[in-house]
């Protein structure tokens, strides 16, 4: 069986951070818009909280409740390859901190620069096709790329300008450029995605959800990701606290966006 991008960003933390089994959680929050885990170290990673996803007869988004800062980080990131979502969003955004604390190692094999992954990506008269329904950055990408496929899973989210994600079969092999959204790491569809997509001069994945280690997911044939820096931690927990999505995020993180370094 194939690795997963999850099950080989667990496996390369194990080896990567040291002690890990030692790192405990100081704070977890699953806001309406995004889950948000602190470290005991400080470092913070988000998830898409993906309440859609959840059935709706839940009473409680975690069977643990009350007991999760009781985990370790490692305890909590083995949830991510769960395909119980809630257990899942908990894991990935774990999977997230531990991944920033662990980029530094990887400093020598990263090309860094802040800034928006759409002004670093040639995509004048391509085709392009844009996995999740990113607005402001499908706006951008129209204004120069030849055509700008949007697929989109969820039906509250689609317009007469999307298709569903069903279409990635067919027009993803099609595009010279495709950006993914990070929450299809949660979904699980990352990983077909990734190979529909290895005929592209540019694969991206994009967002707040997208903090995996940049070199786990070159491996897995993105060449570009687009995530997000936390410049104030404590802003980012209180936006999450009180229901805050990605705009409001802008306040307290910058866009990174990560290359292999030539």
């Amino acid at each position: 069986m194939k690795v997963t991008v999850v099950d080989d960003c667990l496996k390369e933390l194990q080896s990567a951070v040291a002690d890990l089994d030692q790192i405990t959680l100081s704070e977890i929050l699953i806001g309406t818009g995004y889950t948000g885990v602190r470290l005991s170290s400080g470092h913070i990673g988000l998830a898409y909280s993906l309440l859609g996803e959840y059935r709706s007869s839940a009473s409680q988004i975690s069977d643990k409740a009350g007991h999760l800062t009781e985990l370790t980080a490692l305890e909590l990131a083995r949830m991510s390859p769960s395909w119980d979502m809630r257990a899942r969003v908990l894991g990935i955004a774990t999977l997230n901190a531990l991944s920033q604390l662990a980029l530094n190692k990887y400093s020598s094999e990263l090309s860094t620069i802040e800034g928006d992954i759409v002004d670093s990506l040639k995509v004048d008269g391509k085709v392009v096709t844009v996995v999740g329904n990113m607005r402001p950055t499908i706006k951008k990408l129209k204004e120069k790329a030849k055509q700008v496929f949007v697929l989109e899973r969820s039906a509250d989210l689609r317009d007469e300008t999307t298709l569903p994600d069903t279409a990635a079969e067919q027009v993803i092999p099609e595009s010279k450029i495709v950006l993914i959204t990070g929450t299809a790491i949660e979904n699980g569809t990352v990983d077909r995605l990734l190979e529909l997509s290895q005929n592209a001069e540019e694969v991206a994945l994009v967002g707040a959800t997208a903090g995996l280690l940049p070199t786990v997911l070159f491996r897995h044939g993105a060449t570009a990701v687009g995530a997000i820096k936390v410049i104030d931690g404590d802003k980012v927990m209180q936006i999450i606290a009180e229901g805050g999505g990605t705009p409001s995020l802008m306040q307290a993180v910058r866009f990174a966006v990560y290359k292999p370094r030539l």
